[in-house]
């Protein structure tokens, strides 16, 4: 008691005697940490736009190495057709300096292209983690990289190719797992860089609200001394650049500041004598602010308690939180899900194979992955131009979608290749008859801008638990018989049990 005493008697005489200068290095400060707290939410929003294109940018690393494989592979089985081996030779060249580019960039900053072709300036990634993957993925590709380089600058070398075609089936998934484990490690990164930055955004915020609870304290003091406390109060609040709301011991506005009445779009005048749960509700241990019109808004609040006119009173410290809520949930869309058709990436599609393949082991169920390849895309993509390439694989995606279940999930992994996992197979027909009900779809004429187009699709299908256990096996194989499907040269299903059957036969 005599501590507490002596203390608000200190105060007291420092409140006399200094009164007018510690109000402006009050509110000197309370703007400082401000500043801080909003310099910090911008270099957040600044490095969550740079991380999500690293990100971008390491996800289309693993589809450019798998149409490298393929655009190889094309030209093996196209090297009798002159017109036909060029057209693959340039897609080859692009595809090679995308790929080329992007990973130096990586490695030592410097500019790469955009999937519209268009040079961005990439900082070169610093951490230990990341650095390891990349000199590991220069490794791999040094020696592909030699072969394309001949392959681009010879005339037509049937041995080249040959090597070329080898070192690219060797190398191909050892990359693709090296740009999915720098996807993985960039998300990461993000995430706690994210934290630290929101760490020092509350250490900010919490020495403005220390800042400003000393404030009130000696403002308290001394216009005790000369009657006009609340007046001087309302002047500090409205000079803070976030929302204050003082509520009664029985949960009644007393007080709010200008800035928490733009936020709740209520006049400061009509917020008083309301009750608390006008402005602010939680929810699902969330708390949202409240607008006048019905709306509401996510936000981060502090809590003091305080003595008002000798009766207690507590103090609302309120910050509308909304657009760094909306920035994560934009940084998970980014990370998770494809931009031209929303479907979900090759991440998300791992890690739905992943949970399913619990679900359905646990309970004896079946499931079965498909790949999909579409057939003739390139050449409607060449004639008509790649924005209504864009516009069909967004209606072939729509269409695939409305051809399976609620439970079965669609994506794509990059270019004209999707992925389709079916859940809950109870018989081989039925899983057939799904697939030829998705082919059929595929197959049907796209009208798109006056325009009928038709493509086909080489499917490729593994079940579990019949032809593999696990993630990986079950891509693979479903990956394997797309291509047999693939080397028919017409839109056919290849199903890995009936694929590997007629191989050991």
């Amino acid at each position: 008691m005599s501590m507490s005493s002596g203390i608000k008697k200190s105060l007291t005489s420092v409140s006399r005697r200094e009164g007018r200068s510690l109000t402006v290095l009050a509110i000197v400060l309370f703007l400082l940490f401000d500043f801080i707290a909003l310099s910090l939410n911008v270099w957040l929003s600044y490095r969550i736009e740079q991380q999500a294109i690293n990100i971008n940018l390491s996800g289309r690393q693993r589809m450019l190495s798998q149409r490298m494989v393929k655009t190889l592979l094309l030209m093996d089985k196209s090297a009798s057709d002159e017109q036909r081996y060029t057209e693959h030779l340039e897609e080859l060249r692009d595809t090679f300096d995308r790929f080329e580019f992007t990973l130096d960039a990586f490695h030592r900053g410097g500019r790469t292209l955009s999937a519209e072709s268009q040079m961005i300036e990439v900082e070169p990634l610093t951490s230990e983690a990341t650095r390891a993957i990349i000199n590991q993925a220069l490794l791999e590709w040094a020696p592909l990289r030699q072969k394309i380089r001949q392959l681009i600058g010879r005339e037509f070398d049937t041995l080249l190719l040959q090597q070329a075609n080898d070192v690219a089936q060797r190398k191909n998934l050892t990359l693709l797992a090296l740009m999915n484990a720098l996807t993985v490690e960039l998300e990461h990164e993000t995430q706690d860089e994210a934290q630290r930055i929101r760490f020092f955004q509350g250490v900010a915020f919490l020495m403005a609200l220390i800042n400003f609870t000393v404030a009130i304290i000696l403002y308290r003091l001394r216009v005790r001394k000369a009657h006009h406390t609340l007046d001087l109060v309302d002047n500090i609040m409205n000079r803070i650049a976030t929302g204050i709301v003082v509520v009664d011991d029985s949960g009644t506005i007393v007080r709010a500041n200008s800035v928490m009445a733009k936020m709740s779009g209520f006049p400061a005048s009509e917020l008083l004598n309301k009750k608390l749960s006008t402005l602010l509700v939680e929810h699902d241990g969330m708390t949202f602010g409240l607008k006048k019109q019905g709306e509401r808004y996510h936000c981060k609040i502090e809590i003091s308690k305080v003595s008002l006119n000798n009766k207690p009173a507590t103090v609302y410290t309120v910050i509308d939180d909304s657009v760094t809520v909306a920035q994560q949930q934009e940084l998970t869309m980014l990370a998770y899900h494809d931009q031209l058709t929303n479907l979900p990436n090759r991440h998300l599609f791992k890690d739905r194979l992943d949970l399913e393949l619990k679900h359905s082991n646990r309970r004896g169920e079946k499931m079965a992955v498909l790949f999909i390849d579409l057939n003739g895309f390139k050449d409607v993509n060449d004639q008509y131009g790649h924005k209504f390439g864009d516009l069909l694989l967004g209606r072939v995606a729509v269409r695939m979608c409305d051809a399976v279940r609620e439970s079965d999930t669609v994506a794509r992994i990059g270019g004209d290749e999707f992925t389709l996992l079916l859940t809950d197979i109870t018989t081989y027909d039925q899983c057939k008859s799904l697939v030829e009900k998705i082919l059929h779809e595929i197959c049907k004429p796209y009208l798109i801008q006056d325009i009928v187009v038709e493509i086909g699709a080489s499917i490729g299908v593994s079940c579990f638990p019949d032809d593999a256990n696990n993630d990986a096996d079950l891509v693979s194989l479903a990956d394997k018989a797309m291509y047999q499907s693939k080397a028919s040269g017409e839109s056919r299903i290849t199903f890995a049990s009936e694929w590997y059957t007629d191989k050991d036969s």
